[in-house]
C-alpha cells in the first residue's frame, strides 16, 4: 500500500556495508578466528563468514546468527547493525512476512534487547514481524 505524504520522512535501514565491516573488527578485536565462528555455528565450511564481513558483498548473517555473534563479542545487536536514515518521500506500507523457521525466542530476543530504531532497521531488512 502506498500513501502520499507531503512532508519527507526517513526510515531507519541496516548500511550493510558498514555493518559488514564492523562484523570483521568486532571478530577481530574479540581475537576470534572465522575458523572458530564456524565451529560455534555449526558451518559445514567458512566462506558465509567472509562474504558476511567482505562489504563488496553486501550480505549479511541470518537473525539467528547476528544474535550469536552479538553473544559471543559480548554486544548488543545495536552495537553490531550499522543504521542509517533513508530519506524518501513516499511511504510504502508492506506486509510483513511470517516468521516461519524464526523461533520465537529470537524474535523476543530482538524485541526486548534492540532500540526502536534498530528493531525497525533488522524488522526492514530481514521482513520480519517483531
Amino acid at each position: 500500500m502506498r500513501t502520499d505524504n507531503a512532508s519527507d520522512f526517513s526510515i531507519p535501514t541496516i548500511d550493510v556495508v558498514a555493518t559488514s565491516q564492523n562484523l570483521k573488527k568486532l571478530r577481530e578485536k574479540n581475537n576470534i578466528t572465522v575458523s572458530q565462528i564456524q565451529k560455534l555455528l555449526g558451518m559445514e565450511n567458512p566462506q558465509s563468514i567472509y562474504i558476511w564481513e567482505n562489504p563488496e558483498k553486501k550480505y549479511l548473517p541470518r537473525i539467528d546468527n547476528l544474535i550469536a555473534l552479538a553473544k559471543l563479542y559480548k554486544v548488543t545487536l545495536d552495537e553490531i547493525v550499522i543504521i542509517k536514515e533513508e530519506e524518501t518521500s513516499d511511504l510504502f506500507l508492506n506486509e510483513k512476512e511470517p516468521t516461519y523457521g524464526i523461533p520465537k525466542e529470537t524474535l523476543d530476543f530482538i524485541a526486548n534487547n534492540t532500540t526502536p530504531k534498530t528493531k525497525s532497521a533488522l524488522e526492514n531488512y530481514y521482513r520480519l514481524a517483531i
